[in-house]
């Protein structure tokens, strides 16, 4: 996985059109302004000039996946997709991880085609729970994950030792 640099703009492109064009169930309509023309080359370039935002994952020297992050007051994993012939390799995975990695302590939210059973099933996996939520107008479903627990330093006192042939301390009833 790399991040997406300016220069890398081409691939980009690529990568997402591939992705539009021969899995297009598996997007929103609104992802598919990209193919109409609803959606610009420079806004997509200015989600490029943004460090940390958009990944790409390559097989073999080949671009086979795609992810991003949007920013927002609640994070969002957008645009994710691999290749049929990288599928079940692990790069789906790694790319999450990525992005989860990128979010840091923050929550991460997605939508996800309520018909996508499998994928479904897969941010399942990656640690996402559907939200509840209904189905929105553009047929997806909301999955969160929360950010990592929150580590302490705190930890339980030892027991103490007893003294030999001494019974059990006594426990309280909270206890």
């Amino acid at each position: 996985m790399r991040p997406v640099e300016p220069d890398d703009w081409d691939r980009w492109r690529a990568i997402r059109l591939r992705a539009l064009e021969e899995d297009a169930p598996a997007f929103a309509c609104s992802a598919h302004r990209w193919i109409e023309g609803g959606d610009s080359e420079q806004r997509w370039r200015e989600r490029i000039a943004a460090p940390g935002r958009l990944f790409l994952a390559t097989q073999d020297g080949r671009d086979v996946a795609m992810i991003g992050l949007a920013p927002g007051d609640e994070l969002e994993l957008i645009s994710m997709w691999v290749a049929p012939e990288a599928r079940r390799s692990g790069i789906g995975v790694a790319l999450v991880e990525t992005v989860v990695r990128a979010a840091g302590a923050r929550p991460l939210r997605l939508r996800v085609m309520a018909q996508n059973a499998g994928a479904i099933a897969f941010y399942e996996r990656c640690g996402f729970v559907l939200t509840g939520e209904p189905v929105d107008e553009e047929g997806t479903l909301t999955m969160r994950r929360a950010g990592p627990p929150a580590t302490t330093t705190w930890s339980p006192p030892a027991e103490r030792p007893r003294r030999p042939g001494a019974s059990p301390p006594a426990r309280s009833a909270d206890q």
